[in-house]
């Protein structure tokens, strides 16, 4: 865990969705190593949440991010870090994602949301519940 004294990051994350599946890749070279999860990183200074989630939508897997939906935010203790974290759906229209970071992530596709591959990383998880029960808040894990 991170030194005493440190401060929660903050994370911003989108989820894609398409007639009922969802796009999800294999995490790699970082924590929550071998789970699937969407595009998403950290806020960097200055940038609002929405513009986050677009340029990880845009560096990560290569589609541009129309519209987005605020899905929920969590308190996130898990894989050695802390994270205040904000999750949102978005609309990219018929492009398909594309692995534009090899190092970042591996294997990828389109799931069914009743049959996702697993583990999921923590902060989809949290998005995906959202999706189905409309909970906006997920407290510390």
């Amino acid at each position: 865990m991170a030194q005493e004294g440190s401060r929660p990051l903050v994370g911003v994350g989108v989820v894609f969705l398409r007639e009922g599946k969802v796009f999800l890749a294999r995490r790699q070279g970082s924590h929550g190593e071998d789970t699937w999860a969407s595009a998403g990183g950290h806020l960097e200074w200055g940038e609002s949440l929405e513009e986050c989630a677009r340029r990880e939508a845009w560096e990560e897997l290569g589609v541009e991010v129309r519209d987005l939906q605020f899905l929920c935010f969590s308190n996130i203790i898990a894989y050695d870090r802390h994270y205040v974290n904000v999750e949102f759906l978005g609309d990219i229209g018929d492009q398909e994602p594309a692995l534009v970071e090899p190092d970042s992530f591996a294997e990828c596709g389109w799931f069914p949301l009743d049959d996702l591959p697993q583990p999921l990383y923590v902060a989809i998880s949290h998005g995906l519940d959202s999706l189905r029960t409309g909970r906006r808040y997920h407290p510390e894990v």
